[in-house]
């Protein structure tokens, strides 16, 4: 299933995706069904087949009246769809659009609005999935997800390698693959026709998947060449919590901070850490091996190129575990009071 949320700026990159998965769509009994909600015309769910001459064709299975693909109610109903129009022993979902990991609608690029002035333009990379202006929440989705659903989720969109996303999902799905920071568009769609198969093997072949899209982009040059990427056991999460509620509990100094590998290309301010390169420094150099342990049965896959976007803001990647983590910030205290929602903070924090 490919969640296609491009109601947004993204609009334009709608149908070359879906040609692109048209051509590496494998047959052979399986489907292919993709929601296209793009800015001009009615949502439609679409299913790719192959005809009598063996060509792959696309076929418009429903049309929906206008609405906010960026809701949970709307992924729910889709999915319900799918399950019902085209059954199946296993599911799989990619999902494509803007999207800005765990943060609340609004507030990668200007998170301390209200509190802070900042002299930079708001940067259109927002939550799980965008339609118009409206973002789908990133607890919203996961309650929309049935547990055990999916075999893997896949996040063609931003900043979806945090901690506090793979912990939201950790039971609905088997695995995960996103990147921690930016993806350079077009994405996922120069392996598309390629790479696309492997996701239909028997055990779909996530690290096959995850090293073509490193790998194209790897061979770019200049600021095109910029890639993370990160495939995930989500089956080791729970041990993970419990480890970091257990023993990461010293303190890390905020002029710490700017020393800590971040991976968002904004000025004044940092939201998406690495992981290790942050708990590392609230344990005890004795227990590092055990934090390393447990991100091993984790973290199937990970790769980096040696920096991301120079030319734009950019940053060097000399740390990358393949998990990012927000760390509480006392100049964000509304997102502080957000982050204090999450599965992953109430898991990982003792209270008093």
């Amino acid at each position: 299933m490919y969640y296609l949320a491009a109601d947004n700026s993204l609009y334009a990159e709608a149908d070359e995706k879906i040609g692109a998965l048209r051509s590496g769509f494998p047959g052979r009994g399986n489907n292919l069904v993709i929601y296209k909600d793009s800015r001009h015309g009615s949502p439609e769910l679409l299913n790719v087949y192959v005809d009598a001459t063996g060509q792959n064709q696309i076929r418009t299975v429903k049309v929906y009246p206008e609405r906010n693909s960026a809701s949970g109610t709307i992924f729910q109903s889709v999915l319900d769809d799918v399950e019902r129009l085209f059954p199946a022993a296993s599911y799989g979902l990619i999902l494509f659009s803007h999207a800005s990991g765990w943060l609340p609608k609004g507030t990668l690029a200007r998170p301390e609005s209200a509190i802070l002035p900042m002299d930079v333009a708001p940067i259109q990379t927002y939550t799980i999935a965008m339609d118009g202006s409206d973002e789908l929440d990133l607890q919203a989705f996961a309650a929309s997800i049935p547990d055990h659903f999916f075999d893997f989720i896949g996040f063609e969109a931003c900043f979806m390698a945090g901690i506090e996303v793979l912990y939201e999902l950790k039971d609905k799905t088997d695995y995960i693959f996103s990147s921690s920071a930016e993806i350079v568009s077009p994405g996922f769609l120069p392996i598309y026709p390629t790479a696309l198969p492997l996701l239909y093997q028997p055990q779909p072949d996530l690290v096959g998947f995850a090293r073509s899209y490193f790998d194209f982009w790897n061979a770019q040059s200049g600021d095109y060449r910029s890639a993370t990427v990160t495939v995930v056991n989500t089956s080791g999460l729970s041990a993970l919590a419990a480890w970091i509620r257990q023993h990461a509990t010293g303190p890390v100094a905020t002029d710490e901070f700017a020393d800590i590998q971040h991976f968002d290309r904004y000025p004044n301010h940092r939201l998406f850490f690495d992981f290790v390169d942050y708990y590392g420094r609230k344990v005890a150099s004795s227990e590092r091996a055990g934090l390393d342990l447990l991100l091993r049965t984790i973290v199937v896959y990970q790769a980096a190129t040696p920096s991301f976007i120079p030319g734009q803001l950019g940053f060097r990647i000399d740390a990358h575990c393949g998990l990012t983590t927000y760390i509480p910030q006392d100049w964000f205290p509304g997102l502080n009071d957000r982050y204090r929602e999450l599965t992953w903070w109430k898991s990982t924090t003792h209270v008093p």
